[in-house]
């Protein structure tokens, strides 16, 4: 991600202020449009144009979008006056914050992140369900739709709205992968960040406890740890955050000391 592009996002999330109450809708909205754009490499590439005058585009994004809400055009409108590193970062942008006003919508007893991450898993764990919903020969309508059929009323509104924008618009990247990074949009929407914690039997609330101090200590923040049963894994645990690995498994320790008797 660009400089540019970092510092237009983190102000391009203030534009969500005081709108988290209309929910589905205006995320809906967002995406909609993102995928329009999508559709469009002219008008992503005329609407992310720094070279032209802001008004120029927003007078173009407010003819594109005119069918949107209200709340969903302002939110645009204030976008497309931002400066980007790419024309494909706006577009990115408006997914973005779609994923958070599904975040700030959702039920306080709804876990949204656990709900994205089961979808992942559950899609990685079928290689035929997986083609089809990345198939380039079906439409984005059709594979939304085979997203919505897999899902019917098993999981959150907030999540299905996700989950099929995803799969609508991949912009070249894997499904499981998406719908990681939807989860750790979620979570930092909510100031934290997603650990994916790999035990080969459940975490005690000791350990999940200690897990989660680690996590504060190593990271200056709380996370969102999210469990995951491996059999592989022999003794101890291996959590990942990001790129970072913190491997203490007993596998990891007898190859340090294996290393370490050859050295």
């Amino acid at each position: 991600m660009g400089a540019q592009t970092r510092q237009s996002l983190d102000q391009a999330r203030t534009l969500l202020a005081g709108r988290s109450a209309l929910g589905l809708p205006l995320a809906e909205h967002l995406f909609s449009a993102a995928l329009g754009l999508s559709g469009s490499p002219a008008l992503r590439s005329a609407l992310s144009d720094s070279a032209s005058e802001a008004s120029t585009r927003k007078n173009l994004a407010a003819q594109a979008f005119a069918s949107l809400s209200t709340d969903a055009k302002q939110v645009i409108d204030g976008l497309v006056s931002m400066r980007w590193s790419r024309a494909e970062d706006l577009q990115g942008a408006l997914e973005d914050l779609g994923i958070r006003v599904c975040s700030g919508s959702a039920d306080a007893k709804t876990d949204l992140v656990g709900e994205l991450l089961a979808i992942s898993s559950l899609v990685h764990s079928n290689a035929e369900l997986e083609l089809g919903l990345g198939s380039k020969r079906a439409s984005a309508q059709a594979r939304a739709n085979l997203m919505g059929s897999l899902l019917g009323k098993k999981v959150s509104g907030e999540a299905l709205a996700i989950a099929r924008h995803l799969v609508s618009d991949p912009r070249g990247r894997r499904i499981g992968a998406m719908l990681q990074s939807a989860a750790v949009t979620v979570a930092d929407h909510h100031g934290k960040g997603l650990a994916v914690v790999s035990v080969a039997k459940s975490l005690s609330s000791a350990q999940r406890e200690n897990v989660s101090k680690l996590l504060r200590k190593n990271y200056g923040r709380d996370h969102y740890v999210a469990e995951v049963q491996n059999p592989d894994v022999i003794g101890g645990m291996k959590i990942r955050v990001g790129n970072d690995v913190i491997d203490g498994s007993i596998q990891a320790r007898l190859q340090d000391l294996r290393t370490q008797l050859a050295g």
